[in-house]
């Protein structure tokens, strides 16, 4: 069901002879904001990007119990066809600023440094810079918005949990996260 309303299939397991697509980016972006202890009901989330995994945020957002969410997207035909797979978007254009509790980079500025020329310095404090990329482990967009003084987190644990339930879902074993886990993952 969550694969076929983001229209994003990541994990592909046999039933009775029969494919059945997943999409584990929900539950690997779920999992991420849950284990920051970041308070999302209630709140607005704002999304840099349209493509890629931004259903499946959109989704698990819309399941946490967000009150509004924020897209923009270089692009804003791409952005508007979101609202063909979600209600109440709000599309803004690129450039242009709203208030939020967390601002998502989910575009690939920032893969190879690139930076996301937005200027968030009048917008308050206390926000959530989430980028979706792990590596490089600091974007530009963490390293700015960690200079603004906001609480900053990268896409890895994201990445690492819907692996995990991919497993989950190939081999019907949960297998154990800990802290090893995550130095497999890093570059230093």
């Amino acid at each position: 069901q969550e694969a076929e309303q983001t229209q994003s299939v990541n994990t592909i397991t046999f039933d009775n002879g029969d494919l059945i697509g997943h999409n584990t980016d929900i539950g690997g972006f779920d999992t991420a904001i849950k284990k920051l202890n970041f308070k999302i009901k209630g709140k607005k989330v704002l999304i840099l990007g349209a493509g890629g995994v931004v259903p499946s945020i959109i989704f698990a957002l819309k399941n946490m119990g967000v009150q509004e969410i924020i897209i923009s997207n270089r692009t804003r035909e791409k952005a508007e066809n979101l609202k063909d797979l979600f209600d109440n978007l709000k599309i803004i254009e690129w450039g242009d600023l709203i208030d939020f509790h967390m601002v998502i980079n989910a575009t690939s500025l920032g893969l190879n440094n690139e930076r996301i020329n937005l200027d968030f310095s009048s917008l308050g404090h206390d926000k959530l810079f989430y980028d979706v990329i792990y590596n490089p482990q600091e974007t530009s967009f963490l390293k700015m918005g960690k200079r603004l003084g906001h609480k900053t987190e990268n896409g890895k644990t994201m990445f690492v949990y819907q692996a995990l339930e991919a497993f989950k879902l190939w081999h019907n074993i949960e297998p154990k996260v800990n802290a090893d886990t995550f130095k497999l993952l890093d570059n230093d």
